[in-house]
């Protein structure tokens, strides 16, 4: 094993996408900056996997979750981080005029990636309700008017009490409009009756106004490219290197204790592991961050999911799945979705179906297809099985996944050659985030963006980046949460912010 310098100036635990953007920021700004990661490759959720067909030397390289980004459009938040990290020019992006199918009950739309094409056509179909999806889109420009800004707009501000329902229903009062527009609400994981308008507001405009991508290559692409301007500027990305206790001494952090490596010290910790188990597994002085612990505990956490991931023999866009990402929506009655989501009842709640053949053109083994087929969990139903019980339930999960994509595509099961369902289990195992939680806290009006664990924690010199603290999760979110996470790191350790150098 290679020897490597035990005093680094930052040690950052975990590569997501946050850990890997505060490290990015802190690496290019002359901080000497340690990434340690438990994992083979680096990214969290913005990693692949490879399947091999058995008997054959075809590859799958299956993205964990990227199905689309937003925000990358010139002048917007994301494209503007990205271009200052060095980042967006190692990357290609593709980009998409419809952002997604919706199908409901009583409606099937291609929704357009431009927003004022979106207008148009929801005034087109329901005319008797235009002047409300007018007003509707007028408000969601306005609130958009920040983007990238330090606090949000006065239009943002008064959603943040909201529920997405009540927002919705000061513009327009109708199930299918009101469903079509929530469309997105896997993408953030609560119905429309429980999710922050505000949240909503800022992930569906990322979307809609800061245009519709995928990174070509997917998520890992992303991943690889921080990880190269890291090393670049001086800083070292370890993977297989699990950290066991962030030390402190007196009162603060002084470094990280691995698992096989040793220790390694540095005045400064950044923690992209989740908050929970940051402050109750990893810290090796819980009782130092006992406010933050307090905070916490207090919040609710976010669903996970389940999702099977389809090696398929044929082009799937010719044999019936000519959408690149659909989601199917069997009720409008979204209580009853919610119901069915916290009982484990997988059979009433809606999904999704990505054609990865139509989001990144060529990835795929030629003459074959990848798809994903998704839907929303309660990863507390997965807790506590025993061996035999987590087979039987994952299997029967992953035939029902299976005969969703049976109803585009009527022969795909004689067609697939690889098959591999994550569940919440899975996303618990690889990511550590409690009960497989994808979005850290739930995105609640009580529970969103401000109201997190705050990046600074109470322990000097120990910080937190990505999904569990300030904004939030998702690619952009975890982003700009590494971001901000650096901002704070540089102020703290120079007295001065990262613009002035």
């Amino acid at each position: 094993m290679k020897s490597i310098d035990q005093h680094w100036d930052v040690i950052v635990v975990g590569s997501g996408l946050g850990g890997l953007s505060a490290a990015c920021r802190l690496a290019k700004a002359g901080l000497r900056v340690l990434v340690l990661e438990q994992h083979v490759l680096p990214g969290g959720y913005a990693h692949h996997f490879l399947r091999k067909v058995k008997g054959s030397d075809i590859v799958y390289d299956f993205d964990v979750a990227l199905h689309q980004t937003g925000n990358l459009k010139p002048g917007r938040s994301m494209h503007r981080v990205l271009s200052e990290l060095g980042v967006l020019e190692r990357i290609g992006l593709n980009e998409f005029d419809i952002a997604y199918r919706s199908r409901g009950p009583a409606h099937d739309l291609q929704i357009p990636a431009d927003a004022s094409a979106y207008e148009l056509l929801l005034c087109e179909k329901f005319p008797e309700h235009a002047s409300g999806v007018k007003d509707l889109f007028a408000t969601l420009r306005k609130i958009d008017e920040g983007d990238g800004a330090e606090a949000p707009n006065l239009e943002a501000m008064q959603t943040m009490g909201l529920t997405l329902e009540d927002f919705v229903a000061q513009h327009v009062r109708d199930e299918r409009i009101a469903a079509i527009f929530a469309t997105l609400w896997g993408y953030i994981g609560l119905i429309p009756s429980k999710v922050s308008a505000f949240m909503y507001a800022m992930m569906w405009t990322s979307y809609h106004h800061g245009g519709c991508f995928y990174i070509k290559g997917g998520g890992q692409v992303l991943s690889n490219a921080f990880v190269d301007v890291i090393e670049e500027n001086g800083g070292k990305v370890l993977l297989n290197t699990e950290v066991a206790k962030i030390l402190t001494e007196a009162g603060r952090a002084v470094g990280v204790e691995t698992v096989k490596r040793g220790i390694f010290r540095a005045p400064v910790v950044v923690s992209n592991a989740a908050a929970p188990l940051t402050y109750e597994r990893l810290l090796d002085r819980p009782e130092l961050a006992e406010a933050d612990r307090a905070v916490s505990d207090a919040l609710p956490r976010s669903v996970s999911i389940h999702q099977a991931y389809i090696g398929l023999r044929g082009d799937a866009s010719k044999l019936g799945m000519t959408d690149r990402g659909a989601f199917f929506n069997p009720t409008y009655d979204f209580e009853a979705e919610w119901q069915a989501l916290e009982k484990g009842e997988f059979r009433k709640q809606g999904w999704l179906i990505g054609n990865h053949n139509l989001a990144d053109p060529g990835h795929s083994p030629a003459g074959r297809s990848i798809i994903h087929v998704a839907t929303m969990a309660d990863g507390r139903l997965w807790t506590g099985l025993d061996e035999n019980d987590y087979a039987a339930k994952k299997n029967e999960l992953e035939q029902y996944l299976i005969d969703r994509l049976c109803e585009l595509i009527p022969d795909a099961r004689e067609r697939i050659e690889v098959c591999e369902t994550g569940t919440p289990h899975t996303m618990q195992r690889y990511s550590w985030n409690p009960d497989g939680a994808i979005y850290g806290y739930a995105f609640t009006p009580e529970s969103h963006s401000i109201f997190r664990p705050q990046p600074r924690s109470s322990v000097p010199g120990l910080y937190l980046a990505g999904a569990w603290t300030f904004p939030g999760a998702g690619f952009s979110g975890t982003m700009i949460s590494g971001q901000n996470t650096a901002k704070l790191v540089f102020e703290d350790m120079e007295g001065r912010s990262l613009a002035q150098g």
